[in-house]
């Protein structure tokens, strides 16, 4: 292209512009810009407002700064016809320009091309297929940018996406909801922005980090982990130690690093993760894992006993006998912090 331009450039100053401008279009079309992104590159391009229409009768007018132009087209701007109906337009205050044909040409032949990309084989605001590129890590950035574009989502929007583990609705129920997609028997849900996210009836939910919308990757990754954290048996705003239906990355602190970096085999031969099986086992077990966790989520053994509307010799004589098992006592504050660490590796083993 360099080489033509120069042999061009020597010959005659309008071939040598004609060449440049079909090399600018060309780079717009790439580029899979909307029609009202392609109509303002235009006008910036020719210095003037440009206008298109469809054959619908839908209009698109823009001036070089963008600005929005929403009058009918005048009767003197330079026009083009649109291959598949409608026409493009230059709206040139003065005489024409000697490119302006050349410019009309490739406008019309960009606004078709883009008018094919926006049909209905085009992929769709929310499809399953656009959200799996921009939550993943393996998409180049042309292709996330491109997913992006026709999500209606600019690279640096604010962005979260949540990781839904159950039966989950085809709709999900939240209105910041831009698209989900179906990942490994996990429901991915792209959300913009950071708004609070309520708990779906019989669902686990992970609440991934706030991130631009070109590394909502990351917000899937953590989204992944705080999902192991969750219990959709539990009651909605329990502590994340209890199981809550909804847990957010930004909640856990530390405690992400253990679902990241532990590995689940390694999680079994813990020796008070054990003992806490053996205690589940038992025929009252199921009662013992629950007075323990209360322990852990409350500042004393009454306030647990009331939590679990018991009395507090009750809890007391339920914690006594699990000490035996664990070989530690679970009333001081280093034995609660060892207990509350065998408790989350062995919900997240499961």
């Amino acid at each position: 292209m360099r080489a033509l331009l120069l042999r061009l450039s020597a010959l005659d100053a309008d071939a040598e512009g004609a060449v440049r401008v079909i090399a600018v279009f060309d780079k717009l079309i790439q580029q899979h810009l909307g029609l009202n992104a392609l109509a303002h590159a235009t006008a910036q391009l020719a210095e003037c407002p440009v206008g298109l229409s469809d054959a619908a009768g839908r209009l698109v007018r823009r001036a070089p700064d963008g600005r929005r132009m929403n009058d009918d087209r005048p009767a003197s701007a330079a026009t083009h016809p649109v291959e598949g109906g409608g026409q493009v337009w230059l709206e040139r205050s003065g005489p024409p320009l000697p490119l302006d044909q050349i410019v009309l040409e490739r406008f019309a032949a960009a606004v078709a091309i883009q008018r094919d990309l926006d049909g209905t084989t085009a992929p769709r605001l929310g499809d399953p297929a656009l959200v799996e590129l921009v939550i993943g890590d393996v998409a180049t950035a042309t292709e996330r940018s491109r997913a992006l574009h026709l999500m209606g989502l600019q690279p640096s929007t604010p962005t979260r996406v949540l990781a839904v583990v159950g039966d989950a609705p085809q709709a999900p129920p939240y209105p910041d909801a831009v698209g989900h997609a179906t990942v490994e028997n996990t429901r991915a849900v792209l959300l913009r922005g950071g708004g609070s996210v309520g708990a779906i009836p019989g669902r686990r939910i992970g609440v991934g980090s706030t991130e631009r919308a070109d590394e909502a990757w990351r917000s899937w990754r953590r989204a992944q982990v705080a999902v192991r954290f969750a219990d959709a048996a539990a009651a909605s705003g329990a502590a994340w130690l209890h199981g809550g239906p909804v847990v957010d990355w930004n909640d856990l602190g530390g405690f992400a690093v253990l679902a990241e970096h532990v590995p689940v085999e390694e999680i079994a031969e813990i020796s008070d993760v054990r003992a806490l099986d053996r205690l589940a086992a038992s025929r009252s077990g199921s009662i013992v894992i629950a007075t323990l966790h209360a322990v852990c989520v409350n500042d004393s053994i009454r306030h647990a006993a009331a939590g679990m509307h018991l009395h507090h010799s009750s809890v007391a004589a339920r914690l006594e006998r699990a000490e035996q098992e664990l070989g530690f006592s679970v009333r001081t504050p280093s034995g609660r912090i060892r207990l509350a660490l065998a408790l989350t590796l062995r919900h997240l083993r499961h």
